[in-house]
């Protein structure tokens, strides 16, 4: 598609396979005609419309510009905003380097590979790179299940990795309150679709599995779980159409836990090995990357850019989520 930001409403009539080529050239159509991140901010709000981000009303007006920006009044609630207001790229200054950033994640460099080829420093580099995820996690809702799905218990290592030492006083005050494993659920089908879910507790529950499930798996499917009990003791009214098997009714290998079991693997792999182990504060973050690595990119440079940067722009509550992560302590009071 030529000149995509000069013709922005031909993006609205594209086909799904369209669509899916726009966002593979998305990187180089940008480069191609001198556009930002926000640009594209800007046009992702045309495709939806301009919502206020206090009240999520469309009735909104133009109130002016301010260097150069346009301002939103919403007539609803009051709140004036822009177009980047709530989304990974609110209050980011240099804003022309944040497309060469998602380049440089969609590459698997660390995070001082990114910040030297960007020109920004370490600290930016690592804010930034928890902006991108955290705007990913809004791709969860897009992950349903079908077919025969295999669960499995994942307990990972608490870790506090980053954090500066506190006084000897202070760590043995809290030393009671540290758990030592984070537990996740991970979800998987046979057409390739994944999910893992760190949750706060220190094992999987049963009322966990259920809540999981309850609107992400299509009718009729069968769901195969380890032999732990409390995959043992799901409650199938909250599961309805399913029928729950586990280890000990596995019936001619057709039922087996094998292909959740490599997948855990993988991404356990994937966070010792390439990350040298996350804190347990950013698991979710880096959870949802592995995810969508495996669901949503190629595993092609140019065209991961494009899909990761179309990704993170569609959601508008990701400067929320992003604070939010900022301020939470490691320890989790609760586990």
């Amino acid at each position: 598609m030529k000149k995509l930001f000069e013709n922005p409403t031909k993006v609205f009539a594209l086909t799904k396979e369209e669509t899916r080529r726009l966002y593979d050239n998305l990187y180089n159509e940008m480069i191609e005609e001198g556009k930002d991140v926000v640009d594209y901010q800007k046009l992702k709000a045309m495709s939806t419309g301009v919502l206020c981000p206090d009240c999520n009303s469309s009735h909104v007006i133009k109130n002016g510009l301010q260097s150069g920006v346009q301002n939103y009044r919403c007539k609803n609630c009051g709140r004036q905003f822009r177009v980047t207001t709530g989304t990974f790229m609110y209050g980011v200054h240099e804003k022309g380097k944040m497309l060469e950033y998602i380049k440089c994640m969609s590459a698997g460099m660390s995070l001082r590979e990114c910040a030297r080829i960007v020109h920004i420093s370490l600290t930016t580099s690592f804010f930034w790179r928890h902006r991108i995820l955290c705007a990913m996690q809004s791709f969860e809702d897009n992950v349903n299940f079908f077919g025969i799905v295999e669960l499995e218990e994942l307990l990972m290592n608490y870790s506090e990795k980053g954090k500066k030492k506190r006084e000897k006083k202070g760590i043995k005050n809290l030393t009671k309150k540290k758990p030592t494993k984070v537990a996740v659920l991970a979800a998987t089908d046979r057409s390739g679709n994944i999910l893992f879910k760190k949750l706060e507790d220190k094992r999987v529950q049963a009322d966990h599995i259920s809540d999981f499930l309850k609107s992400r798996i299509s009718k009729d499917s069968i769901v195969c779980g380890s032999n732990k009990k409390a995959f043992k003791t799901v409650n199938a009214e909250h599961i309805k159409h399913k029928e729950i098997t586990n280890k000990n009714k596995m019936k001619g290998g057709i039922y087996s836990v094998l292909t959740v079991h490599e997948k855990i693997t993988d991404f356990v792999g994937w966070i010792y090995f390439k990350f040298r182990g996350v804190a347990t504060k950013y698991l979710t973050n880096y959870i949802m990357w592995f995810v969508i690595k495996g669901k949503y990119l190629a595993d092609r440079i140019i065209e991961d850019t494009g899909r990761m940067l179309n990704l993170a722009a569609s959601d508008r509550g990701a400067w929320e989520r992003y604070k939010n992560l900022m301020s939470l302590t490691y320890v989790i009071y609760n586990i």
